[in-house]
């Protein structure tokens, strides 16, 4: 745990190795998920992002607002990554009906085809940067310090 007086000081061997490589493999993971997820089914990581987020959603859809939460985008960033799914017919905006000032992004059928196509692709490239690489044990501990890292009772 960090102290006021050390925050200042430069990181030690240990920690610069523990942040240098969760920011190399998460470039190398992304840049591969991207490049592959587009080379193989014509959507990027981010819309990828939304299709399985919109997939794991009540009724696959999310209010634009939850939605932009969700993968941590704008809303203006949303709207405009929307706007590009929804020419691929891959979800559709929809007002809610109850009260009309919210939208929905739903996803479509189109978009649940090409999510259930580019899931493949998206696992491969994730076992083999990542999880392949560790033992049951391994992928255990580091789930497990990813959630007390995430934690929001810190």
């Amino acid at each position: 745990m960090s102290t006021p007086n050390s925050l200042s000081l430069p990181f030690s061997d240990d920690e610069l190795a523990a942040w240098h490589g969760m920011l190399t493999l998460y470039s190398r993971i992304m840049r591969d998920l991207d490049r592959g997820l587009i080379e193989s089914h014509g959507i990027s990581v981010r819309e990828f992002d939304v299709l399985i987020t919109l997939f794991n959603a009540p009724d696959y859809r999310l209010r634009m607002t939850e939605l932009a939460d969700r993968i941590m985008l704008t809303p203006s960033g949303l709207s405009r990554l929307v706007d590009r799914l929804e020419r691929g017919h891959l979800v559709e905006r929809q007002v809610d009906r109850v009260d009309a000032r919210s939208v929905h992004t739903v996803l479509t059928d189109a978009g649940l085809t090409r999510l259930d196509e580019a899931r493949a692709t998206h696992n491969s490239v994730i076992r083999s940067h990542y999880t392949d690489r560790l033992s049951l044990a391994e992928l255990r501990d580091v789930g497990s310090l990813w959630q007390r890292v995430l934690s929001e009772d810190r």
